[in-house]
Formats: C-alpha cells, structure tokens, sequence
C-alpha cells in the first residue's frame, strides 16, 4: 500500500520481537495476511475477559494490516506480533471502561507498542490512568488524532495526553486530509509534546488494508494513519518507549521535508517520520 512504502516499511523481518496491541472492534485472525502474526485475541467488554476478538466492524482487522499483514499485502512491520484486544463493538462504538481495560490488558501481554485507533472530545479519569500503566510498563501509546479537522485544537482524547503519541492525516502528495484533528502546537512550546499537541502526521488518505471479509478495503481517517506510525515503532524499535519515540521524532524533524505549516505545527507537529 502507498502508506506502507511512504514510510519506508514493508521489508521482510521488520518489527520481529515487537508485540504490537491494537485495542479496538477486534481482528479477523484467521485473515491469510495476519494468521501468521496473531499473538492474543481478547474481548474486554466486560469485567470478564474473553478468549475472542471477532471484528464485526472492519476497524480493527484493517488497522492491524496496516501493522503487521504479510502475505498478499504487507504492512509497515510485517514481522510484528499482534495483540487482538477487542474493546469495542460490533456496530463501532467504545466505551470508556473497555477501552480502559483494553490499555490496561495490552500492557500486561507485554505489548511494546499500543495502537489506539479511537477517541473522543474528553477522557474519563479511568482511561487516564489506564495509560499512565500501560507507558509504565513501557509501551509506547499511539493515537488517532481525530476526525475533527479542519479547525486548530480540535484534536480528540487520549491522543491529546502528552504521555501519547497523536497522529495526523496527510494524502500521498503529503498534504493534510481536511478532516485531520489539528493540535494546539502554536500555544505550546515548539519541539516539546504537550497535551493536546499533534506529534506526527501519516499516511491516512485511501489507505488499503486487510478486511474482515478475508480480502481488502480502503479506508480513510486518522484512524488509518495511526497504524503506520505503531508499525513504524515497531520497526525501528531502540530497546525502550522513550528511546523509539525520541528516535521517531528525530526522523520526522530532520529527514523528510517539513509538511503541514511551518515548523512544530497543529496539522503535523514533528512532520513524518519515517524508516531509514
């Protein structure tokens, strides 16, 4: 997929060792791209946790494609395990103790990386916290934007935390999809994350994925850009949280031309990273 080679992922071994969770509608594991690369498949919609993760939505099955598929299309980190955690329903919606518990169960699987393809206008205390743990435990939170654009600090929670990684859409001639969340990055210190802050923005324009119907569909929104910059962690790993996140921002600073408005901006924060 255009993502994909945009971020200079998709190479065979990339991600091994990596445990990336996607905490969402679930994942059709016995996809032929993704079977090979399912670690956990969870439902956490109750206080009592299931042995399933079926996605009756389409979310989460095209956003772990974007991670980790290898087969007839590979994702950014095609060597990379996935942890199906299945927080949120079938018809899309996520409430906030499941997704809470979603993070919290993902870190302790030992998830590296925790993709979270969701978000609202607020966060609960609960959902708070539940990051807090998981970035304790060393994962690195990674988080849609929001679909709220085009309009300055519109950006949606839990990717507004400065404890997550917010991510940003951008099309494939690297211009900003007018329905990207945009962050209050010209408030804020430039090149420091702070809450509410856009960090990245990725590839999130018709981007094509694995589907719960065993084959392929094209999709757009932040939702679709997150993974990219999940997988891409999961790549380029440097042994801790901190250390991949400082290393991602160093890429999308200081190799690839500035997008979005000048500098540390609200469309696109540090810019795009991107593999060597």
């Amino acid at each position: 997929p255009w993502g994909v080679a945009k971020v200079n992922g998709g190479q065979a071994g990339g991600g091994a060792g990596i445990k990336v969770a996607v905490v969402d509608t679930g994942v059709k594991t016995d996809h032929p791209d993704l079977q090979g690369n399912i670690a956990d498949c969870k439902d956490v919609q109750s206080s009592l946790i299931r042995n399933r993760c079926r996605d009756g939505y389409n979310h989460g099955t095209h956003v772990a494609g974007t991670i980790a598929a290898n087969g007839k299309i590979v994702g950014v980190a095609p060597a990379a395990k996935i942890s199906a955690i299945k927080a949120c329903s079938d018809s899309g919606i996520c409430w906030s103790d499941d997704v809470a518990r979603g993070i919290r169960l993902a870190a302790d699987l030992g998830a590296n990386v925790i993709n979270l393809s969701l978000g609202g206008p607020s966060i609960t205390q609960d959902e708070r916290n539940a990051v807090s743990y998981a970035v304790g435990r060393g994962a690195l939170v990674v988080a849609a934007a929001g679909n709220s654009g085009p309009g300055d600090n519109t950006i949606m929670y839990p990717g507004a935390l400065a404890e997550v990684v917010a991510v940003g859409a951008i099309n494939s001639s690297d211009g900003t999809a007018s329905f990207s969340s945009r962050g209050n990055n010209y408030s804020t210190a430039p090149y420091v994350v702070e809450e509410r802050d856009i960090e990245f923005a990725a590839p999130g324009v018709s981007v094509e994925s694995t589907s719960k119907s065993g084959c392929y569909a094209v999709f757009s929104g932040t939702s679709m850009a997150t993974p990219h910059v999940a997988g891409l962690a999961a790549k380029v790993w440097q042994g801790s949280a901190s250390a991949t996140r400082t290393y991602l921002q160093d890429r999308a600073r200081n190799n690839y031309a500035d997008i979005g408005r000048a500098g540390d901006d609200p469309d696109a924060g540090f810019g795009l990273p991107t593999a060597p």
